[in-house]
């Protein structure tokens, strides 16, 4: 690959602070290269056939779908929901549309992307992939309740995108059957090595050209502010007692006078106004930096390299890690949050801990900090061995 998997390298040759300034949760971004082969390495069609064909995968990991038609699981899974793969094919053969969810799970280049984007989003990435027969489509004009990044692979697909019936929709407004997708309002071929953005919300379809079309639509899980709210007001209502009372009896009866409450509701949701948001975003980012599952390709091979390991190694922090340091002044310790894992070391390894973390590539008695040669090889042993760096 000619450039490092990232987030700044699936958009280019548009920058993170163009996107963020113009695009994110305001419009599409359609970026068109014309360069086939730019995302060549992260997948082809001689992998969706292995994994098709060979994995053994169950439904929904695959699904079978196809705008004009009624598929069931029944057509192409067996009743234990194990996938039939000559099924899949023929159905594909016939015009369907074959969608691989969760293929970030096994295979290693989807895993390192996504990780990537994780870094810069601080939320969860998914991918789905499409496969798309000649002139045909997966899906009817809809919206997504995630923001999206698609790469098209292979093959190309002419997208239409209309209005936005629901801005900035929540997981639970999702589109439904017979919504109004208002008028078409731009028209565009993705073709190979070509990257498109759309926030949630925003209505589209897509139809295969002339060829078959493969292409990662990635899923970006963003937290909200509606969730920051919700957890705040559970937090206040755990030391504010005027939270936990009942609601008035007799208030569902007929000829209740509800707006007689709206004062009180006031006053309730004038207990928030000093809700610690730094404290509530702080829960957020440990929930992030704890269910990131670590993915260490190589791990058993650098265990197995601490033994030669040497003050001249080159080692470097393992890419796209996402971490909190946590000083504890009282026990002159500093805390390590990453990849669900918690290390704690002295207070004086802090800036050699961060130094790890952030370089690629150094020779280990290059270490920044204020340790001597005894300490790095202690501490770039620890971080090794919980993966978050590696002998290179």
């Amino acid at each position: 690959m000619s450039q490092p998997i990232s987030f700044d390298w699936a958009i280019a040759p548009e920058t993170p602070d163009t996107f963020f300034s113009e695009y994110f949760e305001k419009k599409p971004m359609l970026i068109k290269r014309g360069q086939p082969g730019y995302f060549a390495d992260l997948l082809s069609y001689a992998e969706i056939d292995r994994v098709v064909s060979t994995m053994g995968l169950n439904h929904p990991e695959i699904n079978v779908t196809k705008s004009d038609g009624n598929i069931t699981p029944a057509d192409f899974a067996y009743e234990t929901g194990q996938i039939d793969p000559v099924r899949v094919n023929q159905l594909f053969a016939d015009g369907a549309t074959v969608i691989l969810s969760g293929l970030h799970e096994r295979l290693p280049q989807l895993a390192r992307y996504c990780r990537a984007v994780e870094a810069v989003m601080s939320a969860r990435v998914q991918t789905n992939i499409y496969m798309t027969p000649p002139g045909n489509q997966g899906f009817n004009p809809h919206y997504d309740s995630h923001d999206v990044l698609v790469l098209q692979i292979s093959g190309s697909k002419e997208w239409r995108i209309y209005g936005t019936p629901v801005e900035l929709p929540l997981n639970d407004q999702g589109f439904e059957r017979g919504m109004d997708v208002g008028e078409e309002v731009q028209r565009f071929v993705l073709e190979p090595g070509d990257t498109l953005y759309l926030p949630r919300g925003v209505a589209h379809d897509a139809v295969a050209t002339d060829e078959t079309s493969l292409h990662i639509t990635t899923g970006l899980m963003f937290r909200t502010w509606a969730d920051v709210l919700a957890e705040a007001v559970i937090a206040k209502a755990h030391r504010e007692p005027a939270m936990r009372r009942a609601l008035p009896p007799g208030f569902a009866n007929h000829g209740a006078d509800l707006g007689a409450y709206d004062d009180t509701f006031k006053e309730l949701m004038n207990l928030l106004a000093d809700a610690p948001a730094g404290k509530l975003l702080a829960g957020f980012r440990e929930d992030f930096l704890t269910g990131r599952v670590p993915r260490v390709e190589g791990q058993m091979a650098q265990l197995a390299a601490l033994d030669t390991l040497t003050i001249d190694s080159r080692v470097g922090g393992r890419p796209h890690l996402v971490y909190a340091l946590h000083m504890e002044t009282e026990e002159e310790q500093v805390r390590l949050s990453c990849q669900g894992a918690e290390i704690v070391m002295p207070d004086f390894a802090s800036s050699a801990m961060e130094f790890c973390l952030t370089t690629p590539e150094f020779r280990l008695g290059d270490m920044g900090g204020e340790l001597d040669d005894a300490g790095k090889l202690v501490l770039a042993k620890r971080l090794i061995r919980e993966g978050l760096m590696q002998v290179l």
